[in-house]
């Protein structure tokens, strides 16, 4: 039988931070570490939009990454 363990979950959050010389959108991304296991989206989204709100930047693109080892028992 084998399970999943919980390791960590991070956060990645994508701003927008203005545009090239052709138009194109310039991204920032900034890691957040800690985040809890199982955390629930509307949360995700209520914490980046208070982040989002410290800055001058506009959210581009949410990510939530789990990492979990697989255990054969």
């Amino acid at each position: 039988m084998a399970i999943f363990d919980f390791n960590t979950a991070t956060l990645r959050l994508t701003f927008v931070v203005g545009t090239n010389d052709k138009g194109a959108p310039l991204e920032k991304k900034k890691t957040y570490n800690n985040v809890i296991k199982g955390v629930q989206a509307e949360a995700l989204v209520a914490v980046s939009n208070a982040i989002a709100g410290l800055t001058s930047n506009n959210v581009n693109k949410i990510e939530y990454n789990e990492l979990q080892e697989v255990l054969s028992k």
